[in-house]
């Protein structure tokens, strides 16, 4: 919204089309809803199409900000480990079609659970070791940091051929905010009582949005990580922040890459 009303035409792309409608029509903006469900590859691509074969379509600034977490392992539609298909995977494989299209910068949602985070590429969809959502859900997450830092270092060496020349990648995190991804026990009691701890303790929904329009529009070095100044990070204004090791090595960024790109090439 604030982008809205700042001047940005937006475009929201949304698994439920009728909600993203709803917002749509309360921006003061121009906007365009296109639907995208990233636990399918299938609808990734057609959405994908959708922009790339539309008149003369631009994207300034690409804001990857889906996330997910489940009570149970689950899978997507391509048999991924449900978290890691919908927090990373997915995003790449739209992020890679759409480039073309984007001109300034490529925003990545992550989170500072990735500092909990292992990257087992041996077995990345838990099928054989214990799974759990805290587990899969860091895991998931530093998936997206290394994600990142390797598309910025293609983008930088010309290996990204796709993209246009400037375009870097920034980094960022929400904190805690208080929206109804914390609803995810199963249970509706404690669920309850999650939702009561954060109407206390989280920023808002509009004030944790702050370090992804901080992320979107300051000039800041390529690949910075900017997330909340206050409380450990949970909460407060954006600044720049710091990265657990495995998210900044290059190596298992690059490892990353090739694992995700082999993923989202064969379903």
């Amino acid at each position: 919204r604030s982008a809205s009303r700042h001047g940005a035409r937006v475009i929201l792309a949304v698994r439920d089309t009728a909600r993203g409608g709803e917002v749509a029509a309360g921006l003061p903006g121009p906007s365009r809803v296109v639907e995208l469900d990233l636990a399918s590859l299938a609808s990734t691509r057609r959405a994908a199409d959708e922009l790339l074969s539309g008149p003369d379509e631009r994207i300034d600034v690409l804001v990857n900000n889906a996330g997910a977490i489940t009570p149970r392992r689950r899978e997507t539609a391509d048999g991924f480990e449900m978290l890691l298909g919908v927090n990373a995977l997915g995003p790449f494989l739209f992020t890679n079609l759409v480039l073309p299209l984007v001109h300034r910068r490529v925003v990545i949602v992550g989170s500072n659970g990735h500092k909990a985070g292992e990257m087992d590429l041996g077995d990345p969809h838990f099928r054989g070791r214990r799974w759990s959502p805290a587990r899969a859900y860091s895991q998931s997450k530093l998936a997206d940091m290394l994600w990142g830092l390797a598309l910025d270092q293609r983008l930088r060496d010309g290996r990204a051929a796709a993209g246009t020349a400037g375009v870097d990648v920034q980094l960022t995190h929400p904190g805690w905010a208080a929206t109804g991804i914390s609803n995810a026990t199963g249970n509706a009691a404690l669920d309850r009582v999650i939702t009561g701890v954060c109407s206390v303790f989280a920023q808002s929904a509009a004030q944790a949005a702050l370090t992804s329009m901080y992320a979107a529009t300051r000039p800041l070095p390529p690949c910075s990580y900017t997330g909340p100044d206050a409380m450990g990070h949970l909460r407060g204004m954006p600044t720049l922040i710091g990265r657990s090791a495995q998210a900044s090595d290059p190596e298992l960024a690059e490892r990353f890459w090739e694992f995700a790109e082999a993923e989202t090439a064969s379903t």
